[in-house]
């Protein structure tokens, strides 16, 4: 990370986003994804948002919403699924998104596991989290399994993550527009 600017860390829950907190998000994140983010930041409520800002300027952010994931057959895991990692392309590659990863797990209080869909394993895995192994699907709307096997599923043990869980196991969540995963 860039040792001359301290990123600061703001918390903030998606139902006290402002225009404009929210024109600054979407500025951001459209820019780290070339493309317009405002689709998919609609579909981030509730959501839980880590704001990184050097000097006041937002340069980076991640977000977590809660989730339900199946292990195997063992119960529902109350996740927190991350999301929207993103950080200004002047910014990228000077570790603000991993300070902001790295802060997400102490805040998660009772979730069983946190869990993502990587853009590339290696850099989440050097992070501390672990590649699903097990097939992934979700439950359509109508009760119907739908598998996904063209996707990948990442997880971050917690605390209160059941030691018996086993990474070879089926994994399933609910339907939800957009990206399931």
């Amino acid at each position: 990370m860039n040792a001359n600017h301290a990123l600061q860390i703001d918390i903030v829950a998606s139902e006290d986003l402002d225009e404009s907190l929210r024109n600054e998000l979407l500025a951001l994140c459209s820019a780290a994804y070339e493309e317009d983010f405002s689709p998919f930041l609609d579909l981030l409520h509730p959501a839980t948002h880590l704001l990184g800002r050097i000097d006041g300027e937002l340069i980076s952010h991640a977000a977590w919403v809660e989730r339900e994931l199946r292990a195997g057959t063992g119960g529902a895991l109350r996740t927190a699924y991350v999301e929207a990692v993103a950080t200004l392309p002047a910014h990228q590659g000077r570790g603000y998104a991993s300070e902001l990863l790295r802060s997400i797990p102490p805040l998660l209080g009772d979730y069983a596991i946190a869990a993502l869909s990587p853009s590339a394993d290696a850099y989440y895995r050097r992070l501390g989290w672990e590649l699903w192994l097990g097939p992934l699907s979700y439950v359509d709307r109508d009760g119907t399994e739908i598998p996904t096997p063209g996707e990948e599923v990442m997880i971050h043990r917690l605390p209160h993550t059941p030691p018996s869980l086993d990474l070879h196991a089926p994994l399933s969540t609910d339907w939800r527009p957009g990206d399931v995963w």
